[in-house]
């Protein structure tokens, strides 16, 4: 059967059994498909859709196109945990340090940040020396020792999403709940492990803005996951609102050494420990959940965490000696925004302040756009805090000035303030536990 073939049979509406869609991935991985044919084929499947076996057979594919991570050989339980990505979510920072102090191995692949979404990597490399290019061999020797590692996807993992999700990316098919699925799990799949949580985050700062789209991709990922061996659990968490109050890259950092150092609570930490839990609870099925919460917070508490942390730092190459100098002298000009009333903060939109990050430099708007890791906002003020006219609530580290005017425009409709107290907003929004 031609490409074109099975194009047009997915244009047509007609399901596309396993062979034709082994075929289509395997020549798309070996380059032996035009990329006007991949947009056609993405555009396809984006208007007709993808069945639940069409979507299971893209995934399986795509990570037969690339090499596989077996972690069973030093562990006789492993895990991996996965965000689809939001303003101030840095939760893998703390996540994987407690696991990793509770002998569960973290072997995590992250990406890096496009648009308002932050990277993983972007926040990491804010650290002077830190690599997060490693080699297979390395990723395990590490994996071994310290039971965690945080780097870039290797070459070989699940290679065809790649040309995929780049084309993805131009051609306005992002959104289609079966691909996003399908690249997602590829990458998580690629890595041989025994459970998976993700974090789907919903609200405006996310790209899933409601709750029934999160519940359709979860119930995809799920599927697809469990067909693999996996045990899954999503997590439904609220993204309307920035999570924490650093919004950057190093500033990022330097929060989660906070919460690891025990010195900071709020949604960041009480996030951090549930997720860590439902891994937990992976593992010890008949556990109590508060029991696995209790152990989560304790490895904070004792200090292993933050300790499990910087062995990571230190094993591929980081020092953050040289990271906590580097933000005394970072250079880059500094505008308050102060509160014009009396109050209490009812919210703060994550797109805006997304948005906001964006134009101060922490982000990038196309792959090869460069960042500023000591750019971004720090929220002096959160929801449900107190707030005099005159107070500094929000504060914005620029990279340059050419954005100032803007950048201070857009911060000042970030926040809503009255005289009410707001009521506390729940983090988590749902949990879906695989059977």
């Amino acid at each position: 059967m031609r490409i074109l073939d099975i194009i047009e049979k997915k244009r047509d509406g007609i399901e596309l059994d396993k062979d034709e869609i082994y075929r289509f991935i395997e020549s798309v991985s070996k380059e032996r498909v035009p990329s006007y044919q991949i947009a056609a084929f993405l555009m396809a499947a984006y208007i007709k859709g993808l069945s639940r076996r069409e979507t299971y057979y893209l995934t399986d594919a795509m990570v037969a196109s690339g090499e596989t991570i077996v972690m069973d050989k030093f562990s006789d339980f492993t895990v991996d945990k996965h965000s689809t990505g939001g303003v101030g979510d840095k939760i893998s920072l703390i996540v994987g340090p407690i696991l990793a102090s509770l002998g569960i191995p973290i072997l995590k692949m992250s990406g890096r940040g496009l648009g308002f979404t932050g990277g993983t990597l972007d926040k990491l490399e804010s650290i002077p020396g830190f690599r997060t290019q490693l080699s297979k061999e390395e990723i395990l020797r590490q994996g071994k020792k310290i039971q965690l590692v945080l780097c870039a996807q290797t070459a070989k993992i699940a290679s065809a999403d790649k040309i995929l999700y780049h084309l993805r990316d131009v051609t306005g098919t992002i959104d289609s709940i079966p691909l996003i699925a399908s690249s997602i799990m590829s990458k998580k799949l690629a890595i041989e492990n025994d459970g998976l949580v993700i974090d789907l985050k919903v609200g405006n700062g996310a790209f899933i803005h409601d709750k029934e789209q999160a519940l359709l991709l979860a119930d995809t990922m799920s599927y697809i996951g469990e067909k693999h061996g996996r045990k899954v659990t999503i997590v439904l968490s609220s993204m309307n609102e920035p999570l924490g109050r650093a919004i950057g890259n190093s500033i990022e950092i330097e929060e989660s050494l906070q919460v690891l150092s025990n010195k900071t609570d709020g949604d960041l930490l009480d996030l951090s420990v549930a997720l860590a839990a439902e891994a937990l609870l992976l593992k010890y099925p008949d556990a109590s959940l508060d029991e696995l919460k209790l152990k989560s917070r304790n490895v904070i508490r004792s200090g292993q965490a933050l300790e499990t942390f910087i062995s990571m730092v230190q094993s591929q190459g980081g020092s953050l000696e040289q990271f906590y100098e580097s933000l005394k002298h970072n250079c880059i000009e500094t505008i308050e925004i102060l509160s014009s009333e009396d109050g209490y903060v009812q919210s703060i939109d994550a797109l805006t302040i997304g948005k906001l990050s964006l134009l101060a430099g922490a982000g990038r708007e196309t792959k090869e756009d460069s960042i500023n890791h000591h750019a971004g906002v720090y929220l002096n003020k959160i929801s449900g805090e107190k707030v005099n006219k005159g107070d500094t609530i929000l504060t914005i580290y620029l990279s340059n000035t050419k954005n100032r005017d803007l950048c201070t425009k857009i911060a000042e409709s970030a926040y809503r303030i009255n005289t009410k107290i707001p009521d506390k907003n729940n983090i988590i929004i749902d949990i879906i536990r695989g059977k």
